[in-house]
């Protein structure tokens, strides 16, 4: 979101624009230029044409394969009125389209995305989709995303868009048309994002996007709406593949935006002293992929982070082992880490110039849902610092539409609490923990006000609060048309 500068004497803030040599902008390759003029979607955005033009490289090309194609099609619903067996068909009878780019074994752990699931054309018409495969899988993913508690919002916005993908390979199997198998994919997504209270956010923004770029190419692709349910799945197969590599690009972006604002505000603040200290907290990827990026890029910066321990799990410390870890020698005798107990978080504001906040969720009003502990920091901050900065590092995907701010608290079993306690302790409390005499506090997240907020670092730049809320209403209407 653009704004004014500051006005001479003010100190530069995070929330002011970036200049233009900072932004990134994103070009389609030069030989799709021809291609969208001559294959007739004017009303598609470049995304999805540019994914045309990835699917049909030359132009020259296309009514060929879009014949071949049908071609296929009409065979393989041939194959299934006579009962013919499936099981040994690709998961796309698509042969025209290019061949997907191999995933790497890295990935591939991850983005686990092949087809498990095929049946006869007897079987398909004895099962219902309410308690099929299909059925038990969604299940199995859901339960998935419900117990992982080690990966923060953006992995798991990226699981769920992994386990959507083998979920419509899946219902393809069982859905009987192109309505079907979109309600069956409208259904996924909303369990999906439903699994994890406090990263609801990343995950239904993440799934909403994704299925609003499947809905237009299946548009685009399927115009007569006479494709086989499998057909469509590849399709939606093979274009979330190419989201989950542009969610890495943008990742490297986030990154690299908050290291060009930070040479910015450093060459204005630091007066020459090259050494800049940050407050932080818990173990937030996107947070710790910004330092690293910023310790490869300015190599005259030199970094003093103060991290807070982060319980229950202990997080902070978890992050200073990675930093450490994955630093090279040069960046390491820059880097200076100090980890302090949480209720050492006043001690740690009086010194640090710089906080940053992890996000699981924004407000559309720019209030920041992040680790317990985040409020306490940024309260001493404008109460003992005030000249310090306040930067919640996110994905725009964490920014969730106005009226959905408010969910279900997470909560989490009191063991983990009770887990680094004197034995003795631990034996005297717990039959008062059983019977309720004694409560011990669960809860992980709350939220910062967008008053303490000075700035917000997005894959797309660095924007404001009226920024936060333009993409709020964004989110708001891709919600609404997708999910009702």
């Amino acid at each position: 979101m653009e704004q004014t500068g500051s006005l001479p004497g003010e100190l530069p803030s995070f929330s002011q624009p970036c200049p233009p040599s900072y932004r990134h902008t994103l070009a389609l390759p030069p030989r799709t230029s021809s291609l969208m003029a001559t294959i007739g979607y004017p009303n598609l955005d470049s995304y999805t044409q540019n994914t045309l033009a990835l699917e049909f490289p030359d132009s020259a090309a296309v009514s060929g394969a879009v014949q071949q194609h049908e071609k296929n099609c009409r065979w393989t619903r041939l194959k299934r009125v006579v009962g013919r067996s499936l099981s040994a068909r690709s998961t796309s009878s698509v042969n025209s389209l290019k061949p997907l780019p191999p995933i790497s074994d890295t990935d591939s752990a991850d983005y686990s995305i092949r087809a498990l699931y095929t049946y006869s054309a007897a079987e398909n018409a004895q099962t219902t989709w309410r308690d099929s495969e299909y059925d038990k899988q969604l299940n199995g993913a859901v339960a998935s995303l419900k117990n992982d508690v080690l990966y923060g919002a953006r992995e798991m916005a990226d699981s769920a868009l992994s386990k959507l993908s083998s979920l419509i390979v899946a219902a393809a199997t069982t859905a009987q048309n192109r309505n079907e198998l979109w309600e069956m994919t409208i259904f996924v997504a909303k369990e999906l994002s439903k699994a994890r209270p406090s990263m609801a956010a990343a995950i239904t923004s993440c799934l909403l996007r994704a299925l609003d770029e499947v809905s237009k190419l299946w548009e685009a692709l399927d115009e007569k709406r006479n494709k086989a349910p499998d057909d469509l799945a590849a399709m939606a197969r093979r274009q979330i593949v190419r989201i989950l590599e542009k969610r890495k690009e943008a990742g490297m972006r986030l990154s690299d935006n908050f290291a060009e604002r930070l040479r910015a505000y450093c060459r204005q603040r630091l007066d020459n002293t090259h050494t800049l200290t940050i407050l932080t907290l818990s173990n937030s990827n996107t947070i710790r992929a910004s330092i690293l990026t910023t310790l490869s890029t300015l190599i005259f910066l030199n970094l003093n982070l103060l991290i807070l321990e982060s319980r229950p799990r202990f997080e902070g410390a978890t992050m200073a082992s990675q930093l450490v870890s994955s630093t090279s020698a040069d960046a390491r005798s820059r880097l200076r880490i100090r980890i302090l107990p949480d209720c050492a978080v006043a001690t740690a504001a009086k010194d640090a110039q710089l906080v940053l906040l992890g996000a699981k969720r924004i407000s559309a009003s720019g209030d920041v849902s992040s680790k317990i502990g985040s409020l306490a920091a940024a309260v001493c901050i404008k109460t003992l610092n005030p000249k310090a900065q306040i930067v919640a590092i996110s994905d725009v995907d964490k920014i969730v539409a106005k009226g959905v701010e408010e969910v279900e608290k997470e909560t989490h079993p009191a063991s983990e609490m009770l887990e680094c306690w004197r034995d003795e302790t631990r034996r005297e409390l717990a039959s008062r923990i059983v019977d309720g005499s004694v409560e011990v506090f669960d809860e992980w997240f709350e939220w910062v006000p967008a008053e303490y907020v000075d700035g917000y670092v997005t894959e797309n730049g660095i924007l404001d609060t009226e920024g936060v809320e333009k993409v709020a209403e964004e989110t708001g209407e891709l919600r609404e048309k997708i999910f009702g």
